[in-house]
C-alpha cells in the first residue's frame, strides 16, 4: 500500500517524539520513502542523526540556514510528498495551522502542501480541554485535516498507537 509513496513526517516537541523513529521504521518496512522535518525544540527530544539514519534521508529543522546545494529542479519539501503527517503534534502547532501562522519549517510546508494531511496529537490534558485548542482542532477538521483517534476516551490528548497512524496514512492514500 505504501510502496513508492512519500510520507512527509513532521515531529513536534513533546514526550513521545522518540516514537517517530519507530513510525519511520514501520512506514519504511511497508515501502514508503519517509522525509522528516522536526521543530527546533523537538531536536532536544529526538536526535536528528537518529531520524536521518532511520529514514535514510536528511532531516529538515530550520526554515532558514540549512545547508543545501542549489538545484533548480528541486521542489519544496512540502511539494514532494503523497501525504503529510504530523506525529506527535502539539497544541502549539495546531494553533499555528488553524490560524494561518507559518513561522517554522513544518507550519510553512504544511500550509503549502496540497495533499492529505494527518495529525496525531499529544499534549497536556489541560491543553486538550482548553476551548481555544478545541476551536483550533475543529477548524483544522473543517479545513480537511484528518485527526487520528487514540481510542482512549479517558485520555484523548495522548498520542495514538503507531498502528493507528499507519492505518490512517493507508486510508487517505487508498
Amino acid at each position: 500500500m505504501l510502496q513508492e509513496k512519500t510520507v512527509l513526517l513532521g515531529v513536534c516537541a513533546c514526550t513521545p517524539a522518540y516514537k517517530a523513529l519507530d513510525l519511520i521504521g514501520m512506514l519504511k518496512r511497508k515501502g514508503a520513502d519517509v522525509k522528516t522535518a522536526v521543530t527546533e525544540n523537538a531536536t532536544e527530544l529526538v536526535p536528528v542523526a537518529m531520524l536521518e539514519r532511520m529514514s535514510g534521508n536528511p532531516v529538515s529543522v530550520k526554515q532558514f540556514g540549512n545547508e543545501y546545494a542549489w538545484d533548480p529542479e528541486k521542489k519544496a519539501w512540502g511539494m514532494k510528498g503523497d501525504v503529510l503527517v504530523i506525529a506527535p503534534c502539539t497544541a502549539n502547532m495546531i494553533g499555528k495551522l488553524a490560524n494561518g501562522i507559518a513561522d517554522d519549517f513544518i507550519s510553512t510546508n504544511a500550509m503549502a502542501f496540497p495533499g492529505p494531511k494527518i495529525i496525531a496529537v499529544n499534549m497536556n490534558p489541560k491543553f486538550w480541554i482548553n476551548p481555544a485548542v478545541q476551536r483550533n482542532i475543529a477548524q483544522l477538521k473543517e479545513d480537511g485535516y484528518v485527526f487520528v483517534d487514540n481510542g482512549d476516551p479517558e485520555h484523548p490528548s495522548r498520542m495514538p498507537p503507531l498502528e493507528s497512524i499507519e492505518a490512517a496514512i493507508e486510508d487517505v492514500l487508498s
